[in-house]
């Protein structure tokens, strides 16, 4: 039978202890204002919570996602917004980074991501979602460095993120010579303000308010050759490459929607334990019973 390690078992706790006494009691407020909750992040910045998968030689701790996800399911028991953030803070963009990225753009990113900030992968396409086929944003080469065109849709954090991961289709003399990913940071707070790069429209999310969804457009924006991260097995199998380390963010995602049900059926139940019906609590009846026994078999389920 697998068990968590003792080690696992007290970063569990001390997320648990973090999202029951600071992150809970503002999650429906971020949900109604849909402002990016900057003072939740900054808890998860001091509490270590970022970064947490970045090695150690660059400022991180080291973990393995299957740590990571137990700091995000319990956020996602409270509140999605602060789980995505915690996915996105240590999977995704910063994890194929430090796995296929040349020492600066690791420094780079590490630097960032350690300080609180929740990095976008731009992938999805307003025609097209990871089918690297319909990719249509391209990158052509131009002296020393590529110029991006394109949109992309539906990205995490668009305006808020200051680390951008951007997939591309690489253009060289007018032919395709595969996909890569292109690291761009955006940060007008300190006067980085990026020629080309324009955040668009803002689509709706339900539950997941406080954490913008937007399109990002690409018109002519320079990104230095050197800003390009490529995996060992080059250009042609560049994609493919990229997406096994974009994998772990799935598994994020997947982790946030368990946190989710499992925070909704401790709801459930504790709402059932205390509503009276007929002089005793609705828990007590049996097709109700059934209910929460469904509902708590899908949740197991969804763990193995």
């Amino acid at each position: 039978m697998f068990e968590l390690t003792d080690m696992q078992k007290q970063l569990q706790a001390s997320a648990r202890q973090l999202a029951e006494k600071v992150i809970a009691p503002r999650a429906a407020e971020i949900d109604k204002t849909e402002e990016y909750p900057w003072d939740n992040v900054q808890a998860l910045t001091d509490a270590g919570f970022m970064g947490m998968t970045i090695p150690e030689s660059h400022g991180g701790l080291g973990l393995n996602y299957m740590d990571t996800v137990l700091v995000v399911e319990e956020m996602a028991k409270v509140c999605g917004v602060t789980a995505r953030i915690v996915v996105e803070g240590n999977m995704g963009a910063v994890g194929a980074i430090m796995k296929f990225g040349t020492e600066a753009q690791k420094i780079l990113a590490a630097g960032l991501v350690l300080k609180g900030d929740k990095p976008a992968i731009c992938i999805t396409e307003p025609g097209a979602g990871s089918a690297a086929s319909e990719m249509t944003t391209r990158a052509d080469k131009k002296g020393d460095g590529y110029l991006l065109n394109g949109t992309k849709h539906w990205i995490t954090g668009g305006g808020v993120s200051k680390l951008h991961l951007i997939f591309a289709r690489v253009f060289e003399d007018g032919e395709a010579q595969g996909i890569a990913g292109f690291v761009c940071v955006r940060d007008p707070d300190n006067g980085i303000e990026p020629k080309g790069l324009r955040i668009g429209a803002r689509e709706p999310a339900m539950g997941l308010r406080g954490i913008p969804e937007t399109e990002i457009i690409f018109e002519d924006l320079e990104i230095p050759a050197d800003m390009m991260l490529v995996p060992p097995d080059g250009l042609r199998r560049g994609f493919a490459g990229l997406m096994t380390a974009y994998n772990g963010q799935r598994v994020g995602a997947a982790t946030v929607a368990l946190g989710l049900a499992q925070g909704a059926y401790e709801l459930a139940l504790d709402y059932a334990h205390d509503r009276q019906q007929f002089g005793r609590p609705i828990a007590e009846f049996q097709g109700l019973q059934w209910m929460l026994v469904d509902m708590s078999i899908g949740i197991e389920a969804s763990r193995q």
